[in-house]
């Protein structure tokens, strides 16, 4: 198992203002599902929450401090450590040995995860405006850039760990 995050930021790690995406790119969300499908994703309560239903062909896991959140059709934990125990017992039951964990948000989310992060899908939009939810600050020197798309409004980009 390793662990992945997609994510589409503004130039200054911006992903989201009171609890909302930040942006509207039909290419991007089609890429986002591109890369999603048949994988498990995780993600926070508020994401859950903005997005208002599990995301279909995936496994939709959510991480709560909240015992009594329990929404249809998705699998909660409360304690993100949970989250590897259930890659590794799924990874089992499938006979795999190189599943793929996608982290898809919100902001505390992704700064959990980010030190097992092993790959990161990024959008990167041309924005600006206010934003009350970041991703963490990227030290290239850590990161090698395995593939660059420049669109006219936004760039995608696959960064792997060295």
């Amino acid at each position: 198992m390793f662990v992945s995050m997609v994510v589409a930021t503004g130039p200054e790690g911006e992903i989201g203002y009171q609890n909302k995406l930040l942006w509207h790119l039909p290419e991007d969300l089609k890429n986002f599902k591109k890369i999603t499908t048949g994988k498990i994703i995780v993600m926070g309560r508020k994401t859950y929450e903005s997005i208002g239903k599990p995301l279909p062909n995936r496994t939709n896991v959510v991480i709560s401090r909240d015992e009594s959140f329990a929404p249809e059709g998705v699998i909660v934990v409360h304690d993100p450590m949970m989250v590897f125990d259930l890659a590794l017992e799924t990874e089992e039951e499938l006979g795999l040995s190189d599943m793929e964990l996608m982290v898809i948000g919100g902001g505390e989310i992704y700064k959990y995860f980010f030190p097992y992060t092993q790959k990161i899908y990024q959008t990167k939009v041309a924005y600006k405006g206010p934003a009350d939810a970041f991703f963490p600050k990227i030290d290239l020197s850590s990161w090698e850039v395995k593939l660059k798309e420049d669109h006219s409004d936004y760039s995608f980009s696959i960064l792997e760990r060295v």
